[in-house]
């Protein structure tokens, strides 16, 4: 393979996140290791959920972590870093920004897409274990999710990881760090709610989300979807009169 042919692909990388998602995936899946992954995923719900009897501020502070409408802070907060570089520091590449959220957008949905079809279907802890505490029955006046009849892998983390590579892919360090501490911050909830165990996460979604970013980022396959997007916004641009 020529060097023309080589550009864009960095094949190290790609190939160890791939292995480390096959191993993660088939440890999980597979004896020995798969009981250990069971052991560490119970003491830890347990820990989390025996922690909801602590005080009625702390309850009240995780089902209002768990409320559906709290997702909006986490996108929002994910949404701020890409429009904090594109608005106030560098928005002579607006339009190119714009093709990042688009691209990372349609990413999103197509990964959702594709996590729901995997032939696992696992119920989450809540769901397993009738005697766990439940944020439902603690905070009845605050809608809440802690239950799930199918909760492998854990969407709401691998949405969080995915733009959380993006982020460290295409903005400055501390933006990909800030992206990397909100992904660990708003994925807290699902876990102490229980409607998540912890491997929904750390081997589900964080195999997927391995999968998808090394395909994306250590292949051309970024620079040429890229490159399609920044030609439709311009084009778009164009069409609107803007410069």
């Amino acid at each position: 393979m020529n060097d023309t042919m080589n550009a864009g692909w960095h094949k190290t990388p790609l190939i160890l996140a791939n292995l480390l998602a096959l191993l993660l995936m088939l440890s999980w899946l597979v004896e020995p290791t798969r009981g250990l992954w069971q052991a560490l995923d119970e003491q830890l719900f347990w820990a989390m959920n025996r922690s909801l009897d602590w005080s009625e501020g702390w309850r009240r502070l995780w089902a209002v972590a768990n409320n559906r409408a709290f997702d909006l802070v986490a996108a929002v907060a994910m949404l701020l870093l890409f429009a904090h570089q594109a608005l106030l520091r560098d928005r002579k590449r607006l339009q190119h920004y714009i093709a990042v959220g688009l691209m990372m957008f349609i990413t999103l949905l197509l990964m959702l897409a594709i996590s729901k079809e995997l032939p696992i279907e696992r119920p989450s802890a809540t769901a397993q274990f009738p005697e766990a505490l439940r944020l439902t029955q603690l905070v009845p006046d605050i809608p809440t999710k802690d239950y799930s009849s199918d909760s492998f892998p854990g969407d709401h983390g691998l949405v969080l990881l995915l733009c959380a590579g993006f982020a460290v892919a295409y903005l400055p360090r501390i933006h990909g760090l800030l992206a990397l501490l909100f992904m660990v911050i708003f994925t807290m909830p699902r876990l102490i709610s229980g409607a998540h165990w912890v491997t929904d996460e750390i081997v589900g979604a964080l195999s997927l989300g391995l999968i998808t970013l090394s395909w994306l980022f250590a292949t051309p396959l970024h620079r040429r979807l890229l490159g399609w997007f920044e030609r439709q916004i311009s084009r778009l641009f164009t069409r609107l009169g803007f410069s």
